[in-house]
């Protein structure tokens, strides 16, 4: 008997938030505070969580992006700008590898674009599909074992600066302040020059979409020094991840060593929610972020994204260059 396929239909963002109330992803990105803000942020996108019905009764969802092209082409994501999503079973944990497998391949055929980065801290490290891939990587420190553990694992001159930073009167907080996003900002659009950037790569509505809509799991942490906050990050929760998403500091106060004091502050505040993971994500190949993540602990971690267009989408998209490149000449 031939087997049945795979069915993919969209849920509604209702049934999506009610599903994420009783089990919420391992992820924050996975969750819908995550795809509101964004499509909040960028009206070119929607959420767009795909149930997939397996032959054998079970079911995959799968949080994914939709943007909105001008010919209604199924173009979704997962995440945008490199974020991973997850595939979920119907009690919200990750689904076993077969069943993730199956998923991605009827994806592929109820989309006509598709970009999916597998959480590298999961179960499921290679979906074994035929697609295009890229390759990256993030750091983490593992929890599971305790905050004794994890502080234990750093190098020994980081601890001593974390110490050292504490001795000097630096502080370590989570913001309470209705204008911490601003403070944080400006902390950033700082830190963007130093880097050579004319503004920071996310912007401040984006921030205040993923606070606003994020609400306890999204939080904006603050290393204060005589009062002023001279060092910053913003960290999001999932059931078992805490991801540091942004970090920022002013750079006349690097000699204080806020950002060790910071960190050492968000591995014991990580612990006390019972979180498995402190994702530090990528450091974008810049040797300094590596160095400093390495010395804290953490592990590199190498993650995938897969890639794959329908034939017809391909054909579009090839027709459009060679027109473009026409128009050039």
């Amino acid at each position: 008997m031939k087997a049945r396929p795979v069915l993919c239909k969209r849920m509604s963002v209702e049934e999506w938030r009610a599903f994420d109330a009783r089990m919420p992803a391992a992820i924050y990105t996975a969750r819908p505070a995550w795809g509101l803000a964004w499509a909040q942020t960028f009206p070119a996108f929607r959420p767009w969580p795909v149930l997939c019905g397996l032959p054998d009764g079970r079911s995959v969802i799968v949080p994914l992006l939709r943007s909105r092209g001008r010919l209604g082409w199924t173009q979704c994501a997962g995440m945008p700008w490199g974020e991973p999503t997850m595939f979920l079973d119907h009690g919200g944990a990750e689904a076993d590898p077969d069943a993730a497998r199956a998923a991605f391949v009827a994806l592929q055929r109820y989309c006509d674009s598709l970009e999916l980065t597998l959480w590298p801290l999961g179960k499921i490290r290679a979906l074994r599909v035929s697609s295009r891939c890229t390759h990256g990587e993030i750091s983490a420190i593992d929890l599971s074992n305790g905050v004794n553990v994890a502080l234990a694992g750093m190098d020994g001159k980081f601890r001593r600066m974390a110490g050292q930073a504490e001795r000097r009167g630096v502080r370590c907080e989570k913001a309470v302040s209705e204008d911490a996003v601003v403070v944080y900002y400006a902390m950033l659009e700082a830190s963007a020059r130093r880097w050579g950037l004319e503004r920071p790569t996310i912007s401040l509505e984006l921030f205040r979409n993923v606070i606003a809509y994020g609400g306890a799991d999204a939080e904006i942490w603050f290393a204060y020094f005589q009062g002023r906050p001279i060092a910053g990050g913003v960290v999001l929760f999932g059931r078992q991840e805490m991801y540091f998403w942004t970090a920022a500091m002013y750079g006349e106060f690097s000699t204080l060593r806020p950002s060790n004091a910071l960190n050492v502050a968000l591995i014991k505040h990580a612990c006390d929610r019972g979180m498995h993971w402190y994702n530090l994500s990528s450091s974008s190949g810049l040797v300094g972020v590596e160095r400093f993540k390495d010395g804290l602990g953490a592990r590199r971690v190498q993650f995938t994204t897969y890639r794959s267009e329908r034939g017809s989408y391909a054909f579009y998209n090839a027709v459009r260059a060679a027109l473009s490149r026409t128009r050039q000449r």
